[in-house]
């Protein structure tokens, strides 16, 4: 039962979270290609279903601007119905990993190629903010969207745009410098006033004194009526296997990041979460933004660290900023004063705090294995898509892994004509081409006694064993005298 004194504790983060949210469930619907009434329900859910029985009570869950990328590929690709399949086969895939109690596993990410994936991201939302702000056709593939940007800059070099254009270059520019001086306060007047909401309010203020002719947000008509009816005949008629692949790796990629904000979550409340269990209600809300047509929901970090820092203590206010939400949808007529252009400058801001530009420099100046992890994802994310990058990252860092597990040592000691080959850590079947060209080096032909000591070696894959018997059975036909020290392994 909740309590009063915990109602108002919790009333107030939960109203700041909803004005943190606005802004940002319209801003990343418009990245997602979609309409922005579509990111608000994914709000709603992740609000009022996701919240309510989820395992992590302080965790806020809503549109991704982390994933924004993948949902704009699968509506560029499939339809905006195929949010339909998506949202279902995703929703699927977390009740399964929380019915089979695996969401715990999901903490096994390297921190590079999180790092990496957030940076990619960061690299994509940018790149498209280009095209949202002076209206140009979007495309959900990171390679054009690069070989897009001459043509971009050089019009706006030599001002070959249209006034509509220019206008609304300076409504982004405005937004994203706004927000980063906003930023910059340190009175509490700057914290419970949200950069974004206000920067996105002052925007459409201008516009409308103004009357300059930009895009705005534009709503369907009768919106409820038309998320409550959906072709589900239609929405399933496209999916394909190739589908069906990348919303698995969507729902892997989703689930991560959750469970991922749910750690971070726990180190900034000192709580203690149950994975499974949130991964579950995602798992439901999903199947609900499916139902509905809407964006997946995800468990977001931003949003999170708001709830958190401005004092929640309970599930109350996460519940609670999703009834915001709901509640706004009374007065639609409000986004019809929203410029795209001012959101554009919103994802802007996202964009460069996600690309984090001093963490790239850092891997850069380290320049060692996690280099390699962060660098490999980085680029197949920007140029093929995140699926593709996240995948080869995690390859990437399996191979190193092994590598650096299955390293051994070889001395080799001579006297006169004797020899000891002296083996120490992991011997497996990845060694057999290094081991064999060191051997070789090593001139076993000259010696007249040879031992092979492997009583150091920790690990001796059975390759290894067949490998080094026929080495002892061509050197013994030589009349070489080989002898073979172990204290666990034997060769016949």
């Amino acid at each position: 039962m909740i309590q009063i004194e915990t109602i108002k504790k919790d009333l107030f983060p939960s109203f700041v979270v909803f004005l943190v949210a606005l802004p940002l469930c319209l801003g990343i619907a418009i990245a997602s290609g979609v309409d922005p009434m579509k990111g608000l329900l994914t709000g709603i859910i992740g609000g009022i279903v996701v919240a309510f029985i989820s395992g992590c009570p302080l965790q806020i869950s809503g549109p991704s601007a982390g994933l924004a990328v993948m949902v704009l590929h699968v509506v560029d690709v499939y339809g905006p119905h195929a949010l339909v399949p998506l949202g279902i086969i995703v929703g699927v895939f977390q009740l399964a990993t929380a019915i089979f109690r695996v969401g715990h596993f999901f903490q096994a990410t390297p921190p590079a190629l999180l790092r990496a994936m957030l940076s990619g991201i960061g690299v994509l939302i940018i790149l498209s903010q280009f095209y949202i702000m002076f209206d140009l056709e979007l495309s959900s593939n990171g390679l054009d969207s690069i070989l897009g940007l001459p043509e971009i800059f050089y019009n706006a070099v030599t001002g070959n745009l249209t006034n509509s254009q220019i206008q609304s270059g300076f409504i982004t520019i405005f937004v994203l410098i706004f927000i980063g001086l906003w930023s910059l306060g340190k009175s509490t007047f700057f914290e419970i006033l949200p950069a974004p909401l206000v920067s996105i309010v002052l925007a459409s203020v201008i516009v409308f004194i103004t009357g300059w002719d930009m895009k705005m947000i534009e709503l369907p008509a009768n919106f409820i009526e038309q998320s409550l009816h959906i072709n589900y005949n239609e929405a399933f008629s496209n999916i394909d296997f190739n589908f069906v692949l990348y919303a698995l790796g969507f729902a892997f990629v989703a689930s991560a990041e959750t469970l991922l904000c749910v750690g971070a979550i726990d180190k900034m409340s000192k709580q203690r979460s149950n994975y499974n269990r949130t991964i579950f209600a995602q798992g439901i809300g999903n199947f609900a933004t499916g139902l509905v047509g809407a964006i997946p929901v995800v468990g977001v970090i931003s949003r999170s660290a708001a709830n958190i820092e401005f004092g929640a203590t309970t599930r109350f206010s996460s519940v609670m900023q999703g009834f915001w939400l709901a509640g706004f949808l009374l007065v639609p007529q409000l986004l019809f004063y929203v410029p795209i252009p001012a959101l554009a400058g919103l994802l802007f801001y996202i964009g460069i705090k996600l690309l984090d530009p001093m963490s790239v420099w850092a891997y850069i100046r380290a320049w060692n294995k996690p280099t390699v992890i962060f660098f490999t994802t980085l680029v197949l994310t920007v140029t093929v898509d995140l699926l593709a990058g996240v995948l080869a990252g995690f390859m990437v860092a399996i191979l190193m892994l092994v590598i650096d597990v299955l390293k051994y040592d070889l001395d080799i000691e001579e006297d006169g004509d004797n020899k000891v080959l002296k083996f120490k850590g992991k011997l497996s079947f990845l060694d057999i081409p290094v081991l064999a060209k060191k051997l070789e080096k090593g001139q076993l032909e000259n010696a007249t006694n040879l031992e092979i000591c492997l009583q150091e070696v920790e690990y001796l894959d059975p390759a290894i064993n067949e490998h080094l018997t026929e080495l002892k059975d061509k050197l013994e036909e030589k009349g070489l005298n080989i002898k073979i020290r172990h204290s666990k392994f034997d060769i016949h």
